[in-house]
């Protein structure tokens, strides 16, 4: 089986303690004119071709950051933040002719309180998620509740007890488990990763099982004694002084246990000839062929160990992976047939590959998509480790025995972050180009997901019901005991896997009321009154005194339109009778021209479009034009809605209609009054990756049924937004214009934030809502409670009785075993 390509650089690199890369390899950067980079002390030996770079390599600005080991704090430069112009979604316009300027001056001052140098800590680069790779944070598990507070722990009494299973194997360990921490040195100096690795990995037998970040070296074992000196032969002849010094016992809490178990944990799975994809494990050899569809499906998992209430737990949950026929050069043909239509075309193109995961199809190798270079092709040339130049074209046919024709498409570009640069290298990434005829696309499209036979195939192998599902559970458990390898890579840390899934009791509330405007219903256990509301007046109802639907040719919206009347009225809500617009042409460039008419035209409350497909393209245009350029609330419907009519549907319409316009559905009963509830996250740019959008929405009344949106675009790369607390002041400034005061108690949901974030999302964003509230309220600050939300999860319960296996009721609540130690 063909090994993965190992990253390129603009130097050759030695793998393991002097030897060659692996022969299965693809082809660096393509050769164009410019100086290669001087690099420090003898150039190791490296088999297959080597890169050429692409002129001289930029030189970065400021000083060089200083790598840090495993379980270290990272340091980075900070770079001066730009001066942008902060824009804001349009609202509905109130009185607030005298308030616009203090809210400017106010929120500005906030912000400097929020970026002052001697007042926020040190940011650390991270996006959503947790961070990966070999780095590591020096991050202690985050302790949440205050010192101060009366309720005592955290697991709640109110509700009915009901017994639970989780998809979690409890971690056994045969001794008192201690990861000690070391420091390895290097004399003469080595900055190259890959053989530091080798030189240490020289004295494996004595050293035992041990990570290895290029700095710090981790065990279970104490070495003895605390300072020792090893030497291992580098791959020219020199003699190398290894030194291991002990650092620290890190304590049980520290974040960089879970990193190091994951770390082990990872090395097992590998044993059991999974292909691994992103973070996720995949068999290839299971896989399922889907030929009408030309789709081919991989099972696997994802797993990964977690510290808990209850110790150390193995999560394991079932993935699978879309693999397609198509390739990424049958997707530029596709793009490049449309240039006619389409003048952006190749824009569109990398669009739809850009960001995606390939499979290469000659190693089953999974490459994440960075960019799209447009200027080399499969003629172009790389420099080989002689000298000598090889061309795409010749370097797969001589390989691989591949013959490429696909013409002089352009190259793919996948970026590998290194863990430990060079002192000579000033670029932390390699550059791996991939050629897009050999690339299988993965997962689905659009037009996939909106094909419901498609789907339908799909879905016979990935709806799993409860008792099958712990069934494969059971089996990936018992195919892990039952390899040598894994478990004796377990073994070698003192760890073990018990038998049994854990055991939860878990609590289910009653289902919540629901009040219109004069009574209230039961929610019922599946949390589902879409029935009820159909009969029953909304809680507040908008007026609406003009609106448009505009419709495309040959569709009969009659019936449509007639059921949206009749339905509206039984829910409490007058509709009048629409002006119809027929559109004559559905092509893209028409909507702006004519949604731009109707509006000079009519000045409609609402706009309705009838649209003939689900074209993001269209979708983005019409938003973009009634939220951001003309500011009026608008509702898009695809035509096999309007043809075929479905009550349902019409409901969820006319309750989108009602509450696009001010209005309120229904409510449930909030038993904190004068308290502001909000939400907030950031949206990344997959296009302009250095532009992030955060948004937040706040509750402006006690029943919480009204309010107030924002939008700020800044130019950094992080999910921790530096604008939080300028947000935060806006909403509140608005909340005393409509309330008269303050609020008493804020409520914070937060999204997008990992494991590894928290303790900086603490110390950032919560400090950054706390100046907020201080400076607005003086001494009369609000109550804050900050939730993190975490949507994407791989946890699954399941309930266990006498009926069987079956997936819990909403509103069950677990607050104990699998939770985290953090309270």
């Amino acid at each position: 089986m063909a090994s993965n390509p190992p990253s390129r650089s603009s130097r050759g690199r030695a793998r393991g303690r002097g030897g060659a890369p692996s022969e299965n390899q693809s082809p660096p950067r393509p050769q164009t004119q410019g100086p290669r980079p001087q690099t420090q002390g003898p150039r190791p030996q490296t088999q297959g071709p080597r890169p050429q770079t692409q002129g001289p390599r930029p030189q970065t600005q400021g000083p060089r950051p200083q790598t840090q080991g495993l379980g270290q704090q990272v340091s980075r430069p900070q770079a001066s933040r730009p001066q942008t112009t902060r824009q804001q979604a349009p609202i509905t316009q109130t009185k607030q002719t005298t308030e616009s300027s203090n809210i400017e001056e106010i929120t500005q001052g906030v912000l400097n309180i929020r970026t002052a140098k001697d007042e926020c800590h040190s940011e650390v680069s991270i996006s959503r998620g947790a961070m990966h790779g070999r780095g590591m944070m020096n991050n202690d598990i985050l302790l949440v509740k205050p010192e101060k507070a009366r309720i005592k722990g955290k697991e709640g009494q109110f509700g009915n007890p009901v017994a639970l299973l989780s998809n979690y194997f409890p971690i056994s360990a045969y001794t008192d488990w201690v990861l000690y921490q070391y420091r390895v040195d290097f004399s003469p100096e080595e900055d190259r990763f890959i053989v530091r690795k080798g030189l240490l990995g020289a004295h494996q037998k004595r050293l035992g099982a041990y990570i290895f970040d290029g700095t710090m070296l981790f065990s279970s074992r104490k070495y003895e004694p605390k300072t020792f000196e090893l030497t291992s032969k580098r791959y020219d002849d020199t003699m190398i002084k290894v030194t291991i010094t002990f650092t620290t016992v890190l304590d049980p809490c520290h974040y960089a246990h879970i990193q190091v178990f994951n770390l082990i944990l990872r090395n097992c799975l590998r044993s059991l000839n999974l292909q691994q994809i992103g973070r996720n494990f995949y068999d290839a050899k299971a896989q399922i062929k889907i030929p009408n569809h030309k789709i081919t499906l991989w099972p696997g998992y994802e797993t990964s160990i977690v510290l808990s209430d209850s110790g150390l737990l193995w999560r394991t949950e079932i993935s699978t992976k879309v693999m397609r026929e198509e390739t990424v050069f049958d997707f530029f043909v596709e793009c490049l047939n449309n240039s006619k239509r389409n003048p952006g075309w190749m824009e569109t193109f990398k669009a739809g590959v850009i960001g995606q995961t390939v499979m290469t199809r000659y190693n089953n190798a999974s490459y994440k998509i960075d960019d799209v270079d447009e200027k080399a092709n499969t003629q172009s040339t790389f420099e080989k480790k002689d000298g000598s130049k090889m061309s795409y074209v010749d370097y797969y046919k001589q390989k691989w025995n591949i013959t490429l024709k696909g013409g002089k498409q352009p190259m793919l570009v996948s970026k590998k972050q290194r863990a430990l640069k060079s002192l000579d290298d000033k670029s932390s990434e390699d550059l791996i180009y991939l050629v897009p005829e050999l690339c299988s696309m993965t997962g689905f499209t659009d037009e996939m997901r909106n094909n419901f036979t498609t789907m339908k195939a799909v879905s016979e192998y990935t709806r799993i019901g409860p008792r099958d599902r712990i069934n494969r559970y059971y089996n990936f458990h018992k195919r892990m005991k039952s390899t040598p390898e894994a478990m004796e890579s377990l073994k070698n840390w003192n760890l073990g896997l018990k038998e049994k899934l854990v055991e939860i009791k878990g609590r289910m509330l009653p289902p919540e009321l629901i009040y219109t405007v004069n009574e209230s219903y039961d929610g019922g256990f599946e949390c589902d009154w879409s029935r009820k509301i159909t009969t029953k007046p909304m809680f507040k109802t908008a007026s609406l005194s003009r609106w448009v639907i505009l419709y495309p040719e040959r569709i009969d919206y009659r019936e449509f339109v007639g059921s949206l009347m009749k339905v509206s009225y039984e829910m409490g809500m007058r509709l009048p009778n629409p002006d119809m617009i027929l559109m004559h042409d559905t092509q893209i460039r028409y909507y702006s021209q004519i949604l731009e008419q109707i509006i000079n035209e009519k000045n409609p409350s609402f706009i309705l479009c009838i649209v003939s497909s689900s074209r993001a393209d269209i979708y983005n245009l019409i938003k973009k034009k009634l939220c951001v350029d003309r500011a009026v609330p608008s509702q898009v419907v695809l035509s096999k809605h309007v043809s075929i009519v479905k009550l349902s549907i019409v409901t969820k319409i006319v309750v989108q209609i009602n509450c696009k316009l001010g209005g309120a559905p229904w409510k449930v009963a909030i038993p904190l009054a004068k308290h502001m509830i909000l939400g907030f996250d950031v949206c990344h740019d997959k296009q302009k990756k250095n532009i992030s959008y955060g948004a937040l929405v706040a509750t402006m009344n006690d029943s919480q049924t009204s309010f107030y949106s924002c939008v700020e675009r800044h130019e950094s790369g992080q999910e921790l937004s530096a604008f939080f607390g300028a947000t935060i002041t806006k909403a509140m400034l608005k909340y005393k214009e409509l309330n008269g005061c303050f609020p008493l108690g804020i409520i914070v949901y937060r999204d997008g934030v990992g494991d590894g974030q928290i303790s900086h999302v603490y110390q950032s964003e919560v400090t950054a809502i706390k100046k907020t509230c201080n400076v607005l309220c003086k001494d009369n600050s609000p109550g804050l409670a900050f939730i993190i939300v975490k949507k994407r999860i791989s946890t699954r319960f399941f309930i266990n009785d006498r009926a069987g296996f079956r997936n819990p009721a909403p509103g069950t609540i677990i607050d104990t075993v699998v939770t985290y130690p953090t309270m």
